[in-house]
């Protein structure tokens, strides 16, 4: 990782979920570089911890902890109020927030909870953000998706909130992976969607794979067979240190200015599934997408 502690001087970036794994990590590389960094998280106590952490390693103190939970969309409104009040800028937003847990849950609104918190509280967030985004040009959204947008069928606009995935169980590891994929598919129709909105604005959107099972708590919540899986898999898991350099990059390198919607893995671009190119499947979950941040309002 970069030593450069100027070359993000100046800057504000605000970074979802960023009290733990690879948020945690790319906080701490951006604050050496001199940036001013915005974290949330719902996690309270790992969120102030990593705050005081990254002050000390870092040796910047521009560094604030805010608690937000993404998938409460009220929550979001509250942060991105504070931003805007209290920033005159934001040169990064990293969507990173994620989960994947087997517990079926929805949110105050009804929406199931991977949806909500992954793509919907980050898609709004972008839209209360998109004014100050495009006063702070050239700026940059970095979307945390995954290569598991390519492991499913797609999102059943018919069962949006995977209740046929879960069948009618209270917990289920397929149905939290089915959700986790529907979910960071709509992150990269989202990426599609909002860099052709946003062309020649000055703000550019990509879309990041960390890689393959990146060795994070990510997997906290499994169950059963799959929690035994996932620790005996943990030596072979994808370093979140190495996961994390694509959401550096992207934030901060000369040579990705002026380059959107794009898909990354390990500072390379890399090819999405067909099925996020479908046009009219984009246009659908942009509907849902709408139709679920009007109700809340």
């Amino acid at each position: 990782m970069t030593d450069d502690s100027t070359s993000m001087q100046g800057k504000v970036c605000i970074i979802t979920g960023a009290a733990s794994g690879m948020g945690r990590i790319a906080a701490r590389e951006l604050a050496k570089q001199g940036a001013t960094i915005i974290m949330n998280d719902r996690e309270l106590d790992d969120g102030h911890e990593a705050r005081a952490d990254i002050m000390k390693t870092s040796g910047n103190e521009k560094i604030e902890f805010v608690g937000c939970d993404m998938g409460d969309f009220g929550e979001v409104r509250s942060f991105a109020e504070h931003v805007l009040s209290n920033y005159a800028r934001i040169d990064v937003l990293i969507n990173n927030a994620g989960l994947t847990d087997p517990a079926y849950k929805v949110n105050k609104d009804g929406i199931e909870q991977h949806m909500a918190i992954m793509h919907l509280g980050h898609y709004l967030l972008v839209q209360l953000l998109l004014d100050r985004l495009k006063e702070s040009t050239p700026a940059r959204i970095i979307q945390i998706s995954s290569d598991a947008h390519k492991a499913g069928p797609g999102i059943d606009f018919d069962d949006i909130n995977c209740e046929k995935t879960w069948k009618g169980k209270r917990y289920s590891n397929s149905g939290a992976f089915q959700a986790y994929h529907r979910a960071k598919l709509a992150m990269v129709y989202a990426t599609y969607e909002l860099a052709e909105k946003l062309a020649e604005s000055g703000v550019t959107i990509n879309a990041v794979s960390p890689g393959y099972f990146v060795n994070t708590n990510i997997f906290r919540h499994m169950r059963g067979i799959m929690k035994l899986g996932v620790k005996l898999a943990r030596p072979f898991l994808t370093d979140p240190e190495r996961a994390a350099l694509t959401y550096i990059f992207l934030a901060s390198s000369p040579e990705v200015e002026g380059v959107t919607g794009k898909y990354w893995e390990h500072c390379k671009e890399k090819e999405t599934s067909p099925l996020a190119h479908d046009k009219n499947l984009q246009q659908k979950t942009l509907e849902f997408t709408e139709q679920v941040i009007r109700g809340t309002r």
